[in-house]
């Protein structure tokens, strides 16, 4: 189990819960993982302890150099190849549970549930953060977070480059009032980003009972038309058939990235397809056909 996230789980939950006991801690955890995820208390114990450590280094921050870009590609692979597997090693009744739909096939999560390509156009400087728990079980997210993107950010030092990995242990709430928030999320983010101070914000620092606009929650996500109800997909045509190579079935297109944005004139059509060349060239440069659709 992959130290970094289980370290930023413990510090964001003694953070919402000052003066929790080790035992109630190492069962909240216990609680927010998959059966087959084991976390001891022993392990939990030297945690906890570390982040009470006043010795602890500092971490250095390195420059972006060609070297940390000729890591990306590898680093895009390890992760798209790793959340793949443990998404594809759910059987299908897990899958329905978790979809809530009957007729979910086991391929589903793997399909339309994924997290690679938008952690890679954060690791490109192409979006501030990445979101993970939306439309997921916390079983799913939590496992795939420890299973597969902490350790790709250890193997990469991604934390010496100034990405950051962050549990939302508070309430952050959004505007529709029907909306659970995304309390119990993750967020990858780029602390070098000229958006950090608002992905901050918005996600990290608590702000009991307030409620986030749609479009200042869609801007700190880095979206180009933040706010608006029209669906916009970017699809993996490559990890798409790759998918189907693996299972030996037709599947649904692999959703690299998904969002809302705003309908309207020319321009805004103009801003959007900037955005999808700059992602759909970055996808290139790591050997992905990448296409959009949406609702028109």
């Amino acid at each position: 189990m992959a130290n970094i996230a289980l370290r930023e789980m413990i510090r964001a939950l003694r953070s919402e819960n000052p003066g929790i006991g080790l035992k109630k801690l190492t069962a909240q955890i216990k609680a927010f993982l998959p059966e087959d995820m084991v976390v001891e208390k022993k392990t939990v114990r030297e945690v906890y302890q570390g982040l009470d450590d006043q010795h602890q280094p500092a971490t250095q921050i390195r420059a972006r150099d060609d070297n940390f870009h000729s890591r990306i590609k590898a680093a895009f692979e390890m992760f798209r190849d790793a959340e793949r597997a443990y998404l594809l090693a759910f059987d299908n009744e897990k899958v329905r549970s978790i979809t809530k739909d009957p007729d979910a096939p086991g391929w589903y999560a793997a399909s339309q549930l994924r997290h690679y390509f938008e952690i890679f156009l954060t690791l490109k400087g192409k979006k501030p953060c990445t979101l993970a728990g939306m439309n997921a079980g916390e079983e799913l997210i939590n496992g795939m977070v420890l299973q597969c993107l902490a350790p790709m950010m250890e193997q990469f030092e991604l934390e010496s480059y100034g990405f950051t990995l962050r549990y939302l242990a508070h309430d952050v709430l959004t505007e529709q009032l029907g909306h659970p928030g995304f309390k119990n999320s993750w967020i990858f983010a780029d602390k070098q980003s000229e958006k950090w101070n608002s992905v901050e914000d918005i996600f990290l620092l608590p702000h009991p009972g307030q409620r986030n606009r749609e479009d200042a929650i869609g801007a700190a996500l880095g979206y180009p038309l933040p706010g608006g109800e029209t669906t916009v997909w970017l699809i993996d045509e490559t990890e798409t058939s790759e998918l189907q190579r693996i299972t030996g079935e037709e599947v649904d297109e692999v959703i690299g990235m998904e969002f809302f944005c705003i309908d309207g004139n020319v321009g805004h059509r103009v801003r959007l397809h900037e955005y999808y060349a700059q992602c759909k060239q970055a996808a290139k440069d790591v050997g992905v056909q990448l296409k959009i659709d949406d609702e028109d």
